[in-house]
């Protein structure tokens, strides 16, 4: 018998089959079994800083929102991460207010960094001085409309340069990754431990299980998965291994839609025997 397990966050899917053990397998089995589950389970965990970000990345934001770093000029640098996270609770009151008149809602996820140096080739492009072993600000917030980025300029009193990107779908994972840098660099987090902080209105991903009567049965894309990545781990007795794949899936063709990172797969069960 198998075990799926599959978490659904926006367009983000992760899937994980890995045997479990059954009342007739002998005791060998039993343990070898148990140690791929094991594995998978360590694979998997959601209390990774990273990985619980991107899965709220994906639940909540899409292509029309907008990644943001804000940095400080001298006259404003705050004295601390402590301050200077006051600092940008101080401009998430004034945007929700703008919002709030407006009949908007507010969504934004951020963390605050000043530790790491200048990055040559950072993933949002290059950092600029002010972001060089000073503290800044990098935040992923939903959008509303063109006028979005006069209002996100407008309401910053940091003093220093805000830079604004689109929010490309195909690197939420990249994204995760980057927002969480510094903390697992320099912060070492605990299991478990938040490293960024968020709105409380994000919604939550998607997790079911489903048991499969077979150990015959393989993961294989569904139809229409695209950026689909298969991963797997070997257990020690090397009885079996647990796979995994992580994609995003478009439940219906939007025109606006870009598919120039990955190949949509042809169509396929989502189980291959």
């Amino acid at each position: 018998m198998k075990r799926l397990k599959h978490i659904r966050a926006g367009l983000v899917n992760y899937d994980y089959l890995v045997a479990i053990p059954s009342k007739g397998d002998s005791p060998r089995v039993r343990a070898a079994k148990q140690a791929a589950s094991t594995a998978a389970q360590q694979y998997m965990n959601l209390k990774n800083s990273w990985r619980e970000l991107e899965l709220k990345l994906g639940a909540n934001f899409g292509g029309k929102d907008h990644v943001v770093t804000f940095t400080y000029d001298d006259a404003h640098l705050p004295a601390d991460k402590v301050a200077a996270g006051k600092e940008f609770q101080k401009f998430i009151r004034k945007l929700r207010g703008g919002r709030r008149r407006r009949l908007g809602n507010l969504l934004y996820v951020f963390v605050t960094e000043g530790y790491h140096h200048k990055a040559a080739n950072s993933f949002l492009m290059e950092d600029g001085y002010l972001e060089d072993r000073r503290l800044h600000h990098h935040a992923v917030i939903n959008g509303t409309g063109p006028g979005d980025y006069d209002e996100l300029r407008s309401l910053w009193h940091g003093g220093g340069y805000i830079r604004i990107e689109p929010l490309d779908v195909h690197y939420y994972r990249e994204l995760a990754k980057y927002m969480t840098k510094e903390a697992r660099e320099f912060g070492k987090p605990k299991p478990g431990e938040r490293t960024w902080r968020a709105s409380r209105n994000l919604k939550g991903y998607e997790v079911e299980y489903t048991d499969i009567p077979s150990d015959s049965m393989t993961l294989a894309p569904p139809f229409g998965a695209v950026d689909y990545e298969a991963f797997g781990e070997a257990n020690p007795y090397g009885y079996a291994m647990f796979v995994g794949a992580r994609y995003l899936l478009y439940e219906e063709a939007d025109p606006g839609l870009s598919y120039t990172k990955g190949r949509q797969r042809p169509p396929l069960s989502h189980f291959q025997p």
